[in-house]
């Protein structure tokens, strides 16, 4: 067993690249999966098992909110804690804009 990897969410990928795309593109990141909320996005992430509460994906925006230009403070008291985060997706897909990141397939 790999200890190192225990504390890890089992989505813990998928919900970077989610949190990181509601902080950086809001509503149409939501829109482009044809949701007209973030409620109705969030709920769709539960049922289908990608999250396990609402608030884990809530939690997964406020991690990226500070490192972008929005209205949204996130978790700004942790200073730059997860801003490996933050460049390993920049360097990946941090030139994308919302519709190609929202449709990045993993192939």
């Amino acid at each position: 067993m790999n200890r190192a990897n225990t504390n890890k969410y089992e989505n813990y990928e998928i919900l970077n690249l989610i949190g990181y795309g509601l902080a950086k593109f809001d509503m149409d990141f939501v829109r482009e999966f044809s949701f007209q909320t973030k409620q109705e996005f969030f709920l769709y992430l539960v049922n289908t098992g990608i999250a396990k509460t609402v608030g884990t994906i809530k939690n997964r925006q406020d991690l990226f909110d500070p490192f972008f230009d929005n209205a949204r403070k996130g978790w700004w008291q942790k200073g730059n804690t997860y801003i490996h985060r933050k460049i390993l997706i920049d360097s990946l897909f941090g030139s994308e804009d919302y519709k190609s990141y929202a449709n990045i397939d993993g192939e």
